[in-house]
């Protein structure tokens, strides 16, 4: 990316070549089929092979009409900007900036979360290839989770249009916030934000998660059939993060039925009483401010949210986008929004945890399990002879405790395939 900010714009030949090589490089990617341009700088999105056959392509607006569209949209009556009381945008954008959304209806009942992965180990910061919004409803024991592409074209306030991936490595948490209530009509509480690194290390130490493979992906990981397979963290991190071309609402598929098989794992069999001493692995890593204290007051909702139907999933997909091709030197892909259609499924979502229902025995079960598994490990703990093992899983993180050695993530391979 620093290379990038060095290029000499004036060379055109050696843009050329320069595009030549990104082409050729980025069809090298194996695992990644037609892999979609990524952006080499924050602000300059790379080029990448005009598809003019893709229906759901724009037509092409000379720059000149579109610099007037800008000029024309951008202002309000009264000549107020049309970003409101936002921060202005400080680089000219390559589409005219849409308005705030404003018409999400929220209750204060409802706690608005965001679920995050970035492309990139620290301490570096990357893109949030991954971003769900969570919407929690504590009374009802409910949950609604809305997966969001990040290669959405939104207005970052203070920035210019951008992917809204880029918007947490601008600017850090509160731009990410900013750019989702500007865009979005929502404003998360607290963040979590995990790295490839995290979640390979996660789904080692819960020894491995059961994903259903409903279609073979021969060609990304090693090649995955279908049916029930036993994955890894390298797999399960190989299997959540591959795209092909611009597919990414399939990816938004497979991170929420990740989501679902590893929370499924955590609520049973006591396994939330290792709350704590993962909390304290995962510090300094997985970056929140969710506090230890804040988790584990969660865990009696945890257990409810548990029972079946507790959780709705939703995703902002091709029923709410269109592919855009930006204009000018570049030639990369975006999703524009409809924010109508974005707007009608967050508002599904909210009102998916409005509507109470009872709890089943299995919530009752839940509980027992997670007795038993904290009177265990209470009586581990008053006999130093007994063994730590008797825990379903996370042993070696046990162990690790009970002998004041900290936990360290195992090394991060990065599987075949990972963009």
């Amino acid at each position: 990316m620093d290379n990038n900010r060095g290029e000499n714009l004036h060379i055109k030949l050696g843009r050329l070549i320069l595009t030549i090589m990104a082409i050729v490089g980025l069809g090298l990617q194996g695992c990644q089929q037609d892999s979609p341009a990524t952006e080499n700088d924050i602000g300059q999105p790379a080029e990448i092979v005009e598809r003019p056959e893709d229906p759901l392509s724009t037509p092409t607006i000379q720059p000149a009409e579109l610099a007037e569209t800008i000029a024309t949209e951008n202002l309000a009556e009264g000549n107020q900007p049309l970003w409101e009381d936002f921060l202005p945008p400080s680089i000219d954008p390559a589409t005219a900036i849409p308005s705030p959304l404003r018409d999400l209806e929220i209750s204060d009942e409802i706690l608005v979360w965001v679920l995050l992965g970035s492309d990139t180990e620290p301490p570096f910061t990357g893109r949030t290839q991954a971003i769900h919004v969570l919407f929690i409803h504590p009374r009802f024991s409910k949950a609604s989770l809305v997966s969001i592409p990040g290669d959405l074209y939104v207005y970052i306030p203070g920035y210019t249009m951008q992917r809204l991936n880029a918007a947490y490595a601008l600017g850090g948490i509160e731009t990410l916030r900013s750019t989702l209530t500007y865009n979005f009509g929502i404003t998360p509480s607290r963040f979590v934000l995990a790295h490839p690194g995290d979640f390979q290390w996660l789904v080692d130490d819960i020894r491995t998660i059961d994903v259903t493979v409903f279609y073979p992906i021969p060609h990304v990981c090693g090649g995955i059939p279908a049916g029930l397979i036993q994955m890894d963290g390298a797999l399960a991190l190989c299997y959540a993060s591959y795209r092909d071309g611009m597919d990414e609402i399939d990816r938004m598929r497979r991170q929420q039925q990740l989501l679902r098989v590893i929370f499924r794992k955590f609520s049973r069999d006591g396994n939330l009483v290792q709350l704590p001493v993962l909390y304290a692995s995962y510090e300094g890593w997985v970056k929140t401010d969710v506090s230890l204290t804040e988790l584990m007051d969660f865990i009696p909702f945890a257990l409810r949210l548990a029972d079946p139907d507790r959780i709705s999933y939703f995703m902002i997909g091709w029923d709410q986008i269109s592919i855009w091709q930006v204009h000018g030197y570049s030639q990369a892909q975006v999703f524009l929004p409809d924010q109508e259609g974005i707007n009608e499924v967050l508002q599904q979502a909210i009102n998916a945890v409005l509507i109470p229902s009872p709890l089943t025995n299995q919530v009752q079960t839940l509980e027992a399990q997670l007795t038993a598994a904290y009177q265990m490990t209470m009586t581990a703990i008053a006999t130093p002879t007994q063994t730590i093992t008797s825990t379903p899983f996370f042993t070696d993180t046990l162990e690790a405790t009970s002998t004041g050695e900290p936990h360290e993530p195992t090394p991060t391979v990065t599987p075949i395939g990972y963009p």
